[in-house]
């Protein structure tokens, strides 16, 4: 949102981000698989299996980021394998593109950190500098500041919501089934803000199964009622958000405790309202 007038960005994507981080040497014979009777292999690099492998590869991935930054290509944001490299007008640069002076162009920024040898995806990421690029599923439309879903994630969220309904519409269901729609709205919510208040009903049902994997229960006609709404809304292309700056931060005199015997109590501008919990559920610890 503070980006000034001519900001534009680059998605580099590190390909087999864990596979090609190497395992300390002193960790290789807990690392040992078992092929054929008698075959046994030690894995140099980090498995996908291993619970380290994503802490380890994101610090190879931070110390990336502090060394473009420190070659003075800055902002970068990074998720996981993917790194979101930005480009502000400057006066004194000598990249032209689009009506703006950038200080670097996408080969220039991959010559300062080519001593690395990172092992760029040749086919993910952006080809250039663009005003409007895709990052963590999401596109960003940096000039107009706004962010939607890209139509093929629209559509395929659209898809399985509409799965959903078809099979489930007076049928039992499964946590797994819920959980899969229930995770995929949450990450879309993002972009429909309204739809917030539409997941409620999901994740209430999720946690009727309590953690049964092997249950299969009716979905409620709230939830229906609700994945009709995120369906009819998942229908509209060139759907968009807009993004505004956040306002000062205030004081609305605001207090919650909880009572794990009880329920909740809250304040809000001297006015106060307790809720107390039903049988069979506990605030959480």
């Amino acid at each position: 949102m503070h980006a000034p007038i001519g900001t534009q960005a680059c998605t580099f994507d590190i390909q087999k981000f864990h596979r090609t981080c190497p395992v300390l040497p002193a960790h290789k014979p807990w690392l040992v698989v078992q092929g054929l009777p008698g075959e046994f292999y030690i894995d140099h690099d980090h498995p996908f299996g291993s619970a380290a492998a994503s802490s380890n590869a994101g610090m190879i991935g931070n110390a990336i980021v502090d060394i473009w930054q420190a070659e003075d290509v800055r902002p970068i944001l990074k998720y996981e394998d993917d790194l979101k490299v930005f480009r502000m007008p400057s006066t004194s640069g000598s990249y032209h593109q689009d009506g703006f002076t950038y200080d670097y162009d996408r080969a220039a920024a991959l010559l300062r950190i080519a001593p690395l040898q990172v092992p760029w995806h040749a086919e993910k990421g952006d080809a250039d500098f663009v005003f409007i690029t895709n990052f963590i599923g999401y596109r960003w439309d940096i000039p107009n500041k706004r962010v939607s879903l890209p139509e093929e994630k629209r559509l395929k969220f659209f898809n399985r919501v509409r799965v959903f309904m078809d099979r489930f519409k007076g049928h039992p269901c499964s946590l797994l089934d819920v959980e899969k729609i229930h995770g995929s709205l949450c990450h879309v919510a993002f972009v429909y803000a309204q739809g917030r208040s539409r997941l409620p009903s999901l994740s209430n049902f999720a946690a009727s199964f309590h953690d049964n994997d092997f249950y299969r229960r009716y979905p409620p006609h709230s939830m229906m009622t609700d994945l009709q709404w995120w369906l009819t809304t998942l229908d509209k292309p060139d759907f968009y958000h807009e993004l505004h700056i956040c306002g000062p931060t205030q004081d609305m005199g605001l207090f919650v405790d909880a009572s794990t015997s009880w329920g909740i109590g809250i304040i809000m501008s001297g006015e106060w309202m307790a809720f107390k919990l039903s049988d069979g559920w506990k605030v959480p610890g």
